[in-house]
Parts: C-alpha cells; sequence; structure tokens
C-alpha cells in the first residue's frame, strides 16, 4: 500500500464533507420535493466521502483487487474520458441527435470493441430511447440539429 493513496483517499473525503458543508450552508438543499441548488451538489459530495472511505477502507485491509494494479490498463479509461468531452463539446455544435449517435457508435467501437451490426443497432436504439425519454416525456430543452436549425 502507498502512503499517496492512503493521502488522496483521506482528501476526496474531506473534498466530499466540504461540498457537502457549502452545498447546505450556502446554496440549500431544499427538499425531496422541491429541491433547491444545493441539493445535487449534496448528494454528490455524500458519494465523494462513501467512495473516499471504501476506498481507504480497502487500502488499510490491503484487499487491493489485482485487476486494479495492473500496468498498461489505462488506455481505455482515458479514451472514454476524451469521448465524453468529446461528446458535450459536439452537443452544441452538432445538436443532440447526431452527437449521441455518433458516441454511441464511437463507444461500443473504440470502447467496448463490439461487431459493426450490433453497434449499429445499439447506437440507433439507445439514441431514440434518450430522445423520447429527455425529449418527449421529461420535457428537457434539447440542442437543436445543426441540419434544421
Amino acid at each position: 500500500m502507498k502512503r499517496y493513496e492512503r493521502i488522496v483517499a483521506i482528501f476526496l473525503s474531506l473534498a466530499g464533507i466540504w461540498i457537502m458543508f457549502y452545498a447546505w450552508d450556502t446554496l440549500k438543499l431544499g427538499s425531496i420535493h422541491v429541491p433547491d441548488a444545493g441539493f445535487f451538489p449534496f448528494l454528490s459530495g455524500a458519494g465523494l466521502v462513501i467512495l473516499g472511505l471504501v476506498w481507504l477502507t480497502i487500502l488499510l485491509l490491503g484487499q487491493v483487487p489485482e485487476a486494479a494494479v495492473e500496468k498498461g490498463r489505462w488506455h481505455r479509461p482515458i479514451l472514454a474520458l476524451l469521448l465524453m468531452v468529446a461528446y458535450a463539446w459536439a452537443m452544441e455544435t452538432v445538436g443532440y441527435i447526431t452527437s449521441t449517435l455518433i458516441f454511441m457508435v464511437a463507444w461500443q467501437k473504440v470502447i467496448e470493441r463490439e461487431r459493426w451490426i450490433k453497434t449499429f443497432v445499439i447506437a440507433v436504439l439507445g439514441t431514440a430511447a434518450m430522445y423520447a425519454l429527455f425529449g418527449t416525456f421529461l420535457k428537457v430543452p434539447i440542442p437543436q440539429e445543426l441540419f434544421f436549425r
């Protein structure tokens, strides 16, 4: 167990506590039925505290999973992060449907390494389902398509 990992786990927990306090004190939580500006940050901070404490517990007990310590396994998470950043940027630029479809195809081919038929089925059905959920049922304002502006 490395010392810096324990320090980072403690820092993560303390950062979560600070976020929770800030959300509660400054942003105001509201209620579960009428959430205010601090509700989601408070939940996110609580998640950070929980993750930090679980990580610290795993480190102190010495039960680090073998898959977590393998060398050279960082290329897929980095590619996943880059894909998500590109997706967020592309949504405002080219629109929701196009960017979601491209993102899902890229995710299936680059990260999951699926066959083309399965990739297109997942991408088309996933994009349609997400559009129906957010655009139709939840009435969330969705960025318009580049071609329909």
